[in-house]
């Protein structure tokens, strides 16, 4: 599968993984007023978001990008089929 995420969309990915972990990380710590299980599943699904989001950071490739043709790679620029 070749590159289809660079540039900002690969920034993005970066930031908003991050952002993933620190709240996964404030909520297992503050996360005291939720319910148990509520707590459980939030603490359970953040880092996996995360773990999406950086990981397709990291190989810059995104199977999504790939199902709709598109590109985000700043050798290949912004591309439609």
């Amino acid at each position: 599968m070749e590159k289809n995420v660079g540039g900002a969309d690969r920034t993005v990915r970066i930031a908003a993984g991050l952002v993933f972990v620190g709240a996964m990380m404030v909520t297992r710590a503050v996360g005291d007023r939720l319910e148990k299980p509520t707590q459980g599943i939030v603490t359970a699904v953040l880092p996996l978001v995360a773990f999406v989001l950086l990981g397709t950071a990291r190989d810059e490739r995104y199977p999504g990008n790939r199902a709709l043709g598109q590109s985000t790679d700043d050798e290949r620029g912004p591309k439609s089929r």
